[in-house]
């Protein structure tokens, strides 16, 4: 039963949810669950596992994606009289605790070009889930992506419904040309992200924020998009590049 949990929790944390593991591990008197039980919780509210059901269960489902929506561990120490927080007759007391697990961060950059190239690899060394999107067959066996998680194969608009948008999700529009990366904006803006960056120059930046705006998305939006992308280290080689975008996702996603 908890190798089960466990492995529920990991295939999860595969799929980019955070997750709560709650051990039940001090129980006195009349107490639903067995002192050892674990139970994981999903921040979608999705649970694996039991801490004995019933009230206690649904206190303990309750303070777990609370805690999750602040990236907290907390600790419990329930008294199961009718009247307390946790009402039940069984007149026990159930002590335990939930620690927080956290999925790797994803980094979603739509175009295969050079750069993209380049700031996978360094992605997939710094812990990222990487997924790259493209329309065009030769690259998907590029060297540079033989770590990433996936390489969707499908125009930007086809794509959409094969990717998980969460609030820790990083997005990289680094299309063939300027139309495609507004397309990414256009269609991807209004998902869950932490961050957006494109490349581009400060003339392509206002040309394509204006066109965005004409087009009814969100100004706030738009004006949150980071373009140029990257932050102003690098010397202009496709390397350096990439390791000046990837300096301004580990600031945002280290809140430097």
């Amino acid at each position: 039963m908890q190798n089960d949990v466990l492995l529920e929790m990991y295939k999860s944390l595969e799929d980019g949810y955070k997750c709560m593991m709650v051990t039940l591990f001090k129980n006195k008197g009349s107490v639903p669950g067995k002192q050892g039980n674990i139970m994981a919780v999903r921040e979608d509210g999705k649970t694996f596992g039991t801490v004995g059901g019933g009230a206690i269960e649904y206190q303990v489902i309750k303070d777990s994606i609370e805690n999750l929506k602040k990236d907290n561990d907390f600790e419990f120490d329930y008294v199961l009289n009718e009247g307390e927080k946790v009402s039940m007759s069984c007149g026990g007391r159930a002590s335990g605790f939930g620690k927080v697990f956290f999925p790797k961060p994803t980094l979603i950059i739509f175009g295969a070009g050079h750069c993209s190239q380049k700031l996978a690899r360094i992605a997939t060394l710094t812990n990222f889930e990487v997924v790259v999107v493209d329309d065009r067959d030769e690259f998907i066996y590029n060297e540079d992506f033989s770590n990433i998680k996936k390489f969707i194969n499908k125009e930007i608009e086809d794509s959409i419904d094969d990717l998980r948008f969460t609030p820790d999700t990083f997005i990289i529009a680094a299309t063939r040309d300027h139309k495609h990366d507004e397309e990414v904006a256009f269609n991807i803006l209004n998902k869950p992200h932490k961050y957006f960056g494109m490349l581009g120059s400060r003339k392509k930046a206002n040309t394509l924020k204006q066109n965005l705006i004409d087009r009814n998305v969100d100004k706030k939006l738009v004006d949150s998009i980071n373009v140029p992308v990257g932050l102003d280290i690098d010397d202009g080689s496709v390397e350096e590049i990439a390791i000046s975008i990837m300096s301004q996702i580990l600031k945002v996603k280290n809140n430097k």
